[in-house]
């Protein structure tokens, strides 16, 4: 569904925020897009959406150039920004002149969800407080079935009833032949809706893979479990599989990937073979 062949992306051809970023995303998945404040989350998301033109290299989204911005590609992806400015509207102003872009839009389920994420109803869309622009951006988006969802810090300004009515949501969604990309850098936040994480640092991607290879790749524990750790951190530590399928610690497993090249090269080297 997504393809990205050598992208470079960002804002100066000199400085790119993403170098030789090469990715294929798969349909029927939620990927949890992770990196450091800086490492190209959102000009990922910008570039995928088409509100960025890619510096070089070729991006291919659902069959469709992004930049060009057809109709048809439009109509398929919905991308929800960490930053939000609403119109000057009601609710039912907002869905009246903007739900006719949605061919598979329901109202029914787009209430349904404000409803779960307590929506506060009766407010002018820019009177709202930035949680209530949240939920309302989030709802039209998935209330529109997309095949594409681009998520940026969705849980920003989100009371904790809230995120979890939207952990629900997004858990409930059928996938078929539609992917879900969530950006975070709270990680508890998406880590049980998540089949799949990429990493982000130094302006590369330095992994995409399922959680589930990453479970049968290493053992996740305290230290006093875990023998010849290949990173510890606290109490916490993480080593080699023992051939048992391992939950993995998200957060854990993050700080390693961003702080030990160790880690990177080990698990790079079992993933591959995978």
């Amino acid at each position: 569904m997504i393809k990205l062949n050598n992208l470079q992306a960002g804002y100066r051809v000199k400085s790119p925020v993403l170098k030789d970023v090469n990715l294929t995303l798969q349909e029927d998945r939620i990927y949890g897009l992770l990196g450091s404040n800086g490492s190209g989350k959102t000009t990922l998301l910008n570039t995928l959406a088409g509100a960025l033109e890619p510096l070089g290299g070729k991006i291919e989204v659902l069959g469709y150039t992004p930049l060009e911005r057809k109709a048809k590609f439009l109509e398929q992806i919905a991308y929800i920004q960490d930053e939000l400015e609403l119109p000057s509207m009601s609710a039912e102003q907002f869905v009246e002149s903007y739900a006719a872009f949605r061919p598979k839009f329901s109202n029914g389920d787009m209430n349904h969800y404000l409803k779960m994420m307590n929506f506060t109803f009766g407010i002018r869309l820019d009177k709202l407080s930035l949680g209530n622009c949240k939920k309302f951006a989030i709802a039209f988006a998935l209330a529109s079935h997309p095949r594409i969802v681009l998520m940026d810090e969705p849980t920003n300004g989100l009371d904790i009833e809230s995120k979890q009515a939207l952990r629900k949501i997004l858990a409930g969604q059928d996938l078929s032949e539609r992917l879900i990309i969530i950006s975070s850098h709270q990680v508890a936040d998406i880590e049980d809706i998540i089949s799949d994480v990429i990493i982000l640092r130094e302006n590369r991607i330095v992994l995409n893979s399922s959680l589930g290879a990453i479970g049968e790749a290493l053992q996740f524990g305290d230290i006093q479990n875990i023998e010849e750790p290949l990173y510890v951190n606290g109490l916490k530590a993480i080593g080699k599989a023992e051939g048992d399928y391992s939950d993995v610690d998200l957060e854990s497993f993050y700080l390693a990937m961003q702080n030990s090249e160790n880690m990177r090269n080990y698990l790079s080297k079992v993933i591959s073979k995978k």
